[in-house]
């Protein structure tokens, strides 16, 4: 699932759920379509996939979250 892209660099969360694994810390290189992290809701698991290559900044989220629609889970640098 790609993520929506927030102002400033930003990875908003698509859906409400709960974080299961984050795949990536501060200082890692991505290129868009790379697994930031998976989320999952109602029994079903979803990847969130970056939206664009870059540098993390923060992860904001750590696995066992629980995040909602349009949280912000990880900030480019």
């Amino acid at each position: 699932m790609q993520a929506k892209a927030g102002g400033g660099g930003e990875v908003e969360s698509p859906l409400a759920g709960n974080v299961l694994s984050v795949s990536v810390k501060p200082g890692d290189q991505v290129n868009a379509g790379d697994t930031l992290l998976v989320l999952e809701a109602m029994k079903m698991e979803s990847n969130v996939a970056s939206p664009k290559a870059g540098t993390v900044g923060e992860v904001l989220v750590n696995a066992g979250d629980a995040v909602r629609t349009g949280q912000v889970l990880v900030r480019f640098s």
